[in-house]
């Protein structure tokens, strides 16, 4: 099973393309660039499937901000009960037993392509089809790798309030490494609560520093200080 988390971080900025990566599209990069402030400020909540390797989970996601703070919840709705959640600067994990942070899921709402980072790098980025996700319009936007030393992602961001809605991590030989894609999403403030009705879950707070590595979206390198990933 693998250990994962996160470590938020986001750069929202202005800037120019270096000419060497001129073929990549600018509407492609200002679609990004919404995304990434659209995960982080607005409310919504929905069902979604995550899949990495031999991991197949279902998964429920809720996101607000509540006088400025950030507050997210991650429940698993099947197998072992779990609930991790991010209230501020902390994160809260509800597990049965005195283990934690043994396995895990991405926080979707975290997921934030720091622009500079992404344009910067050795990526073409351009406009996919529009198709359906979560019975919602989605624009594909495709994050190729040029020198092959790096991933190429695939970004379904909805038309309407450029939340992600999928997300795909492949390889250099284009075979899937990770993705995770909402089945429900819904759009508006959100009651968020920690381990509900869950008296025997244990309730554990880590807080969350910043990750300092180069731009990763997959959530292995979200993880709080003195945890790695495993498999």
């Amino acid at each position: 099973m693998l250990v994962r988390f996160l470590g938020t971080l986001v750069c929202l900025v202005c800037l120019t393309v270096q000419s060497a990566f001129a073929i990549s599209s600018e509407p492609a990069k200002e679609i990004l660039r919404s995304m990434a402030l659209a995960v982080r400020s607005l409310s919504y909540s929905g069902k979604l499937v995550y899949q990495r390797a031999d991991v197949l989970a279902n998964l429920a996601f809720q996101h607000d901000v509540i006088n400025g703070e950030e507050i997210a919840r991650l429940r698993r709705l099947s197998g072992q009960p779990m609930e991790r959640a991010q209230s501020g600067n902390a994160l809260i994990e509800a597990v049965p037993g005195p283990d934690v942070l043994r396995q895990g899921y991405p926080l979707p709402g975290f997921i934030n392509p720091e622009p500079l980072k992404i344009f910067e790098a050795p990526y073409q980025i351009t406009l996919g089809d529009v198709e359906r996700i979560a019975d919602r319009s989605a624009q594909l936007v495709l994050v190729e790798s040029m020198d092959g030393h790096r991933h190429t992602y695939k970004f379904w961001v909805d038309d309407e309030t450029s939340l992600l809605l999928r997300l795909q991590t492949l390889n250099a030989e284009n075979q899937t490494l990770e993705q995770f894609e909402f089945s429900e999403l819904s759009v508006g403030p959100q009651v968020v609560e920690i381990a509900e009705g869950e008296e025997s879950l244990q309730v554990k707070v880590y807080p969350i520093t910043q990750p300092d590595s180069i731009l990763q979206f997959s959530p292995a390198s979200w993880l709080p200080a003195g945890y790695r990933l495993a498999s």
